[in-house]
């Protein structure tokens, strides 16, 4: 993703690895653009907690103990504060606001006085002592109020389900300010500034700090699905997820393919890192070729490989000579010395995966498109 950015930031088409979300691109009906893959139907249950509209991140928080019962105590002492403070205004209010009320209604009440002798000094300072409590308690319903809400059907209910863990699942989603302004059927291609966004959020630096301080403009936690995570890992149960399924990872909801998947830490592993270099030796090609006016010619190549490489037994080497002669022949038609051009590529070899396989490379041409 981070590469993409810098690929569109010189001018050309951004070769970004997010599906876009709902596209009716060719590769949105093949399936999901690398590194995203499908979501494992076993996740089923917890996908069903989440919101299409939205973008969700989810990582395991792994740090000290200590560190989480100190941020969540902080904020369960102020809320507790504003409850006690709440509690006090309206044992209060208790005798006032019906008196006061009263008056309003024209009933007699405690607070009828006769106001024909007051000065307009006395009045003023009438109508502030008994309007300046009401709009203090006006400001704090309004204002503080829905804090302990939030906090006792997030915070408090997330704790008091699932506890303090060593190794705890968080889920993290859009805030609907961010998402409301997504293009669902373009964003992920199209916005950079979002797709910086993500990568920002997931990179190893900000995942060291706990849970609840990842909460800010961009990002709020999802106390259900977080709970609801948990108890599909948890081990008492017989069918039990792996933690290992919520490791690190960005999960959208497309209209063609449903909820996608990218594990970002994968990334890092070998297999990663030869997919990583395998799409940018495909995207390099493309761009070569571009350059040279010869685009077409791409295209037509990615057809001849996944025509080969779909055939009965797969990619063979007898196959791969096979599509090495044809294309030799393509370039040679279309004017391209095909010898040099391989050389300066890094040659065909290089698009094979782990299991000998070809790789999809029609799925990353689609990037830029």
């Amino acid at each position: 993703m981070a590469k993409s950015a810098r690929r569109s930031a010189k001018g050309k088409a951004p070769a970004t690895s997010i599906q876009s979300s709902g596209s009716s691109t060719p590769s949105s009906q093949s399936g999901p653009l690398p590194p995203f893959t499908l979501a494992p139907e076993r996740l089923t249950p917890f996908l069903k907690l989440l919101s299409p509209k939205e973008v969700y991140l989810v990582h395991i928080d792994s740090s000290a103990l200590d560190l989480k019962t100190q941020t969540f105590i902080i904020p369960a002492v102020t809320n507790a504060l504003i409850i006690a403070l709440i509690a006090y205004r309206v044992y209060v209010g208790r005798t006032m606001y019906p008196e006061l009320l009263a008056t309003v209604l024209g009933l007699t009440s405690s607070t009828n006085l006769d106001t024909s002798s007051f000065s307009f000094a006395e009045l003023a300072t009438l109508i502030l002592r008994r309007a300046l409590p009401v709009l203090f308690d006006y400001f704090l319903v309004v204002t503080f109020l829905p804090w302990p809400l939030h906090f006792f059907n997030g915070p408090l209910q997330w704790r008091r389900r699932v506890g303090f863990c060593n190794a705890e699942i968080i889920v993290r989603r859009s805030q609907s300010a961010l998402s409301e302004t997504l293009e669902r059927n373009r964003w992920i291609r199209e916005d950079e500034e979002m797709r910086d966004k993500i990568v920002a959020a997931v990179t190893p630096d900000r995942l060291a700090k706990t849970g609840y301080l990842l909460v800010d403009a961009d990002w709020d936690l999802d106390y259900d699905a977080m709970i609801k995570a948990h108890e599909l890992a948890d081990t008492k149960n017989p069918n039990s997820l792996p933690l290992d399924e919520f490791r690190t990872a960005v999960l959208v909801n497309t209209d063609t393919d449903g909820w996608i998947i990218w594990h970002v830490g994968d990334e890092d592993t070998e297999e990663g890192r030869t997919r990583s270099k395998q799409r940018d030796q495909i995207l390099a090609f493309k761009d070569k070729l571009s350059d040279m006016g010869h685009e077409e010619l791409f295209f037509r190549w990615v057809e001849l490989i996944q025509f080969e490489s779909t055939q009965p037994g797969g990619f063979t080497p007898e196959r791969q000579a096979s599509a090495m002669v044809q294309a030799k022949q393509l370039f040679e038609d279309a004017g391209v010395d095909f010898t040099r051009f391989w050389q300066e590529v890094g040659g065909m070899e290089g698009f094979g995966d782990a299991d000998g396989e070809i790789v999809d490379v029609d799925k990353y041409a689609d990037q830029l498109d």
